[in-house]
């Protein structure tokens, strides 16, 4: 049993509910700063503003009016939030509001001087004292000649509303964690889907169902396209696994036969051979049943060798129109004997690096299967093109052709066309034919419209010293 934090839909649920998570704090976290830094300013203009409406005050209406004004405001406002002081420039006080909230209150001199060296303007900062809970922003300002106004206000409010702020940020916070992954579980399932339904099918396929296959849609590209690879996948498996029984019974089909028959001829030698004529008879055809097992079994081995590329090639130059002039004069009587006409169109002096006898058992086993399938008077041609890089061999015939469901499996080994195998043969001599051609760097390809006939084109490099 898996456990639980290993699986993909526990992390993507944790990286989608971090992610949202440290999204959601980053956000509030600049929200909380860009509020405390609003409240503060909005405080400092207050404060601003204040000395701008005293410096007014005092040159329109003097000293005096100021004096009342500081009064009324100092009995107006809460004491304990609030102070007001008016100073000389040596701090000689002129005025003051109830400062019994604010113990430790002193002027500190270096901004004094800076008001009077600037001869207007004021200066703001924070101040924290002993006896009071929240500090306070406060400010000098110039508002007449000789004359500083010291005020200041608590930072209570602004502390108080940002504490607020802060619980309801938690809040939200907490209630963001469960709903950020609930949907970065329901995001990770929905992303999973196909994956687990792709491991579903390759585990019931491992049990051998084979025409299992995954059916779901809209899960994204990338999900498709492993779905698509993967049944694509399990098809070829399929396919290769009920290839490879076919080949399996063809070729105890095809060593059943010969085995039988020596059977057969050694039963018969044993129980009525009486004379030493009937046993040489007898050894005789078991030699020859012998030697299509050899045949077969060696021609198996020599596919098997050059579609693996070791096949040993002993590679000379050879002249290709030669080579199949050749076999055309091997083959010409058979074809006569069934009727069939035999013609080449060939052009001369086709070179290839090869190993001559692979490539006249190549060209054999075309014509072998094309006089094999053509009926009596058919006709069956064979061409050959040089290009500038390239050779091209083609065998053609008039035969019965080769069904669209066969052809992509013409090549395989021990396949015919022929399903009851009652035609003479193993179903090799394609299947060699090929891997011959691709081990000279080439290929076969075919060309069949039943029952017109069919052709086997084949492609090989030409010799570079004769392009």
């Amino acid at each position: 049993m898996r456990k639980v934090p290993k699986t993909l839909t526990f992390r993507l649920t944790l990286s989608y509910a971090s992610a949202f998570l440290l999204s959601a704090i980053a956000s509030l976290g600049v929200l909380y700063f860009s509020i405390n830094s609003i409240l503060s300013n909005r405080m400092d203009e207050d404060l601003e503003e204040d000395i701008v409406e005293y410096r007014d005050l005092y040159q329109s209406e003097g000293k005096e009016r100021v004096l009342k004004e500081l009064e009324r405001e100092a009995t107006s406002s809460d004491q304990g939030k609030m102070f007001i002081r008016l100073m000389t420039d040596t701090g000689q006080p002129i005025f003051a509001s109830d400062l019994s909230d604010w113990d430790g209150l002193n002027t500190d001199q270096r901004y004094v001087q800076d008001v009077m060296g600037a001869k207007a303007g004021h200066r703001i900062d924070t101040l924290e004292l002993p006896d009071q809970e929240y500090p306070a922003r406060v400010a000098y300002g110039l508002i007449g000649p000789d004359l500083i106004l010291h005020i200041g206000e608590s930072q209570e409010e602004t502390e108080e509303i940002m504490d607020v702020l802060l619980l309801v940020f938690a809040g939200m916070f907490c209630i963001a964690i469960p709903i950020a992954s609930g949907i970065g579980w329901v995001i990770a399932r929905k992303a999973v889907a196909g994956i687990e339904e792709v491991s579903h099918a390759a585990v019931d396929i491992e049990k051998g169902q084979l025409d299992r296959r995954v059916t779901i849609t809209n899960q994204g590209e990338e999900v498709q396209k492993l779905v698509d690879t993967f049944n694509a996948m399990a098809e070829r498996i399929r396919t290769l696994i009920s290839e490879m029984r076919e080949m399996t019974d063809n070729i105890a089909h095809d060593l059943r036969s010969p085995l039988s028959r020596i059977r057969a001829i050694s039963e018969q030698a044993l129980s009525s051979a009486n004379s030493e004529e009937d046993y040489h008879s007898a050894a005789s055809d078991t030699l020859q049943e012998c030697d299509r097992l050899l045949h077969l079994i060696n021609t198996t081995l020599d596919v098997a060798e050059a579609e693996a590329g070791v096949m040993q090639t002993d590679q000379e130059p050879v002249n290709l129109s030669t080579l199949i002039e050749d076999a055309r004069d091997l083959f010409e009587p058979a074809a006569e004997e069934k009727g069939i006409e035999l013609t080449c169109k060939l052009d001369s002096d086709c070179r290839i690096q090869g190993n001559r006898q692979m490539l006249q058992r190549m060209i054999a086993n075309l014509l072998d299967n094309a006089l094999k399938y053509t009926p009596s008077h058919g006709n069956i041609s064979i061409g050959l093109v040089g290009r500038q890089h390239a050779l091209r061999v083609t065998v053609t015939d008039t035969g019965i052709g080769i069904q669209p469901a066969d052809q992509r499996r013409v090549f395989d080994r021990f396949f015919r066309c022929d399903h009851s195998r009652a035609q003479e043969g193993c179903g090799l001599g394609l299947s060699f034919a090929r891997a011959v051609a691709c081990a000279h760097g080439g290929d076969i390809t075919l060309v069949s419209e039943p029952p017109q006939g069919s052709t086997f084109i084949i492609n090989l490099p030409r010799l570079a010293s004769h392009s």
